[in-house]
């Protein structure tokens, strides 16, 4: 009874827990968002007498996102660019502030920028030693020196890893989109599809040709 108990509750954890996590952060940000642009707009007579304070929420967080695409066109013109290149030298001065505004500013250029500059092909190398594959991310292709620039995360937290060389003859591509090479890291390998295990049994095979897993085996049968 209790070991049905506990299974039937893990299962439903594991179900709930994603839901529950992203509720809580979009209402701490929709919380965020009412205490911060609400107070203004019930300055507004107009608003206040004519629309719900759930619709001024709703209000605020249009102008929110108004203000962020703003802050991105003022960053491709020449006076917001000095701007922020000030305030980055500002941050960058303040001994403590530095680590956290560097490390932030780094992670955030890897996951909102263009995917072409950030994380370009899913690819398998041969790491930590020959015989042992890794799945990592190309970040650049020196073509005309023939490295590769590769991203290996680490897992459960893929925004944490390590940038390693490898030469471009010791990295082969796999046909994965990025977001479900990003849900391997994650998951650890625990949720993978039958064709992301041919994906990668098959850049193993083109890695090292002549190596042989034991289901590559023929099996012996009885007479």
């Amino acid at each position: 009874m209790l070991g049905f108990l506990r299974r039937h509750f893990l299962t439903g954890l594991l179900a709930v827990s994603p839901l529950a996590i992203t509720s809580w952060i979009l209402w701490r940000v929709y919380l965020l968002v009412s205490g911060t642009m609400r107070p203004w707009l019930q300055r507004v007579p107009s608003l206040t007498e004519t629309y719900p304070d759930f619709f001024l929420t709703i209000i605020g967080m249009g102008v929110v996102l108004c203000l962020i695409v703003l802050i991105g066109l003022l960053t491709r013109n020449v006076i917001g660019g000095a701007f922020f290149r000030m305030l980055d030298r500002f941050f960058n001065g303040i001994p403590v502030v530095k680590s956290v505004f560097s490390a932030t500013k780094q992670i955030a250029a890897v996951f909102l920028q263009d995917r072409r500059t950030a994380f370009q092909k899913v690819v398998l190398f041969s790491y930590p030693r020959p015989g042992m594959y890794s799945l990592g991310f190309t970040t650049h292709e020196n073509t005309g020196r023939d490295v590769v620039s590769v991203f290996l995360p680490t897992t459960p937290n893929p925004t944490s890893g390590y940038m390693l060389l490898v030469p471009a003859g010791q990295v082969t591509e796999l046909d994965l989109p990025v977001e479900e090479a990003i849900k391997l890291v994650v998951s650890g390998g625990a949720i993978m599809t039958a064709g992301q295990v041919d994906e990668i049994r098959d850049g193993m095979d083109i890695l090292a040709p002549d190596h042989r897993l034991p289901s590559d085996e023929p099996r012996e049968t009885r007479p």
